[in-house]
């Protein structure tokens, strides 16, 4: 029986139909093995994987983009630890720090922090902690998950959650790497699909795009701690992919299917760049610029060693080091963390990355220029991308937003909406200097440091006092973000850009009124 249900089983026992029938069986023993009748598997099993329809709603962007390789079974383990004081020694040991709520970007899928209105950062009741090794029985912990569960990708992702009581939970979400998560303290309900699991003191579930949450236990009194390591499957790891669900207690009866993996191709979903220390509320890392393709293949050879332990042993090593050099937009939350007194989460110093500063661009759109006059000007500048931070948009005509999105898809420019100018954030200039604001232009620098970008403004003059544009040059220019960048303004005739100007000490800022500032 798969873990899963609806689409997303029917979608995975197609894939499976196919792997199995290229691993050589009949089509009488893959309807056994995957509880199909064989006219199902007659309808699928000569497709390829990639032209399966993805079992994706609306928008659910993960199922979309999510790699053939994400999609697996669960493996549970019940009692995969024999130590009982785990729990009591993360609780007392970890430095723990209250997550934030995190929720889907709209504009790319992507996880980010979710605000409330007036642009403050939401607290989502439960702790976090992030590891860079230290930690004597953690480190055995790790050595164990690592090593039974075949786990080699060097840049494994490893955190930690601590829910205090039953009424502490975390909404159902999905990600499309695989999951190997150890449940410590108190037994909780962990949701997989829709369906309960309770994961008591030191059991172990390891599954892959399964829909999961904790949901409230308000009878439950006791803690909990969920230690999680997020990573990428191998060749090998695939090879041995659980397609049918194991419950090591007997719980539910299963076999291990060997399956030949056949998506060679590998595409990068939308969770490859997603770092734990967002759920602190921590700035993103600004991207490498690539000249290679921006496509990664993740598929790494099996050790082939004697010593079968070897890999996962460089793998553990490797996700533990702050210091290892990351492949572009997948960097370990290791490097990133830093406490409130300047010290790392880990003991070895990560080096610090040269800091170039980017040449950004600010444009007026508020539906008075010809639309062709608009483009015409962003790629006279070369410009990629686009960030419309119009809080008041217009609201019919090509400039308005989701027509405007699917023009730039017309053209090739990437496009993002992000309304700056809330009332309850303190209109423009308070949003902008709110943690919203910051977080927005954060992001933006870490995308204008690998490609050309442009904010969008409603104003067409960036000298408009009070305009967005003149704000959030003052903010980029200024160094505001622990970051300087080049602004130029690009007019709305398509004439030559005007640089933004550097204010000297005491002067009031370009944009905003002598009397507000």
């Amino acid at each position: 029986a798969s873990a899963s249900s609806g689409p997303l089983r029917d979608y995975q026992d197609k894939m499976k139909a196919i792997q199995l029938r290229e691993k050589g069986l009949s089509k009488t023993e893959i309807a056994e093995k995957i509880g199909r009748s064989e006219h199902f598997v007659k309808r699928w099993w000569r497709e390829h994987p990639a032209m399966l329809e993805r079992p994706a709603g609306a928008n659910d962007v993960v199922l979309k983009r999510a790699s053939l390789s994400s999609f697996r079974d669960l493996d549970i383990r019940r009692g995969f630890l024999d130590d009982d004081t785990v729990y009591d020694t993360l609780l007392e040991k970890v430095q723990w720090r209250p997550a934030k709520v995190v929720a889907r970007d709209r504009n790319t899928g992507e996880l980010a922090l979710r605000y409330d209105e007036r642009g403050r950062s939401i607290n989502a009741g439960r702790q976090v902690a992030d590891y860079a090794g230290g930690l004597d029985v953690l480190d055995k912990v790790l050595q164990k998950a690592f090593s039974e569960m075949d786990i080699r990708d060097p840049q494994a992702r490893i955190f930690m959650n601590y829910y205090a009581n039953g009424q502490e939970r975390v909404g159902v979400h999905r990600h499309d790497f695989w999951t190997c998560l150890i449940s410590f303290g108190a037994p909780r309900i962990l949701t997989m699909d829709g369906r309960p699991i309770l994961m008591r003191d030191r059991d172990l579930v390891v599954f892959g795009t399964q829909n999961h949450g904790v949901p409230q236990m308000p009878d439950t009194s006791g803690g909990r701690i969920s230690l999680v390591i997020f990573f990428y499957p191998d060749a090998d790891n695939l090879e041995r992919r659980q397609w049918q669900t194991i419950a090591a207690d007997n719980e539910e009866e299963g076999a291990e299917g060997k399956v030949v993996p056949s998506d060679n191709f590998e595409v990068r979903g939308v969770d490859h760049g997603f770092q734990p220390t967002l759920l602190f509320g921590e700035a993103v890392s600004r991207p490498k610029k690539t000249t290679g393709p921006q496509s990664e293949v993740f598929f790494r050879p099996s050790c082939g060693s004697a010593d079968e332990c070897c890999c996962e042993e460089s793998a553990l090593s490797k996700a533990l080091d702050p210091g290892v050099e990351r492949r572009g937009l997948f960097k370990s939350p290791n490097s990133q963390l830093n406490f409130a007194d300047g010290g790392s989460s880990g003991s070895r110093a990560a080096p610090t990355p040269a800091v170039t500063v980017p040449t950004v661009f600010t444009v007026g759109c508020d539906g008075s220029q010809e639309e062709r006059q608009f483009f015409a000007t962003l790629q006279k500048h070369g410009v990629a991308s686009i960030w419309d931070l119009r809080g008041r948009p217009p609201r019919d005509g090509w400039a308005e937003p989701e027509t405007l999105r699917r023009t730039c898809a017309i053209r090739a420019v990437k496009y993002r909406h992000y309304p700056i100018g809330r009332r309850e954030a303190g209109g423009i200039a308070g949003h902008i200097e709110a943690e919203e604001g910051h977080d927005v232009f954060k992001r933006f620098l870490a995308v204008a440091d690998a490609e050309v970008a442009a904010i969008v403004g409603a104003e067409m003059s960036w000298r408009q006092p009070e305009g967005l544009r003149g704000l959030a040059a003052e903010l980029l220019v200024g160094g505001g973000l622990g970051l300087r960048a080049r602004v130029l303004h690009l007019p709305p005739d398509g004439g030559e850009a005007e640089e933004h100007p550097r204010r000297a000490a005491g002067a009031p800022a370009a944009g905003r009124s002598a009397a507000a500032s």
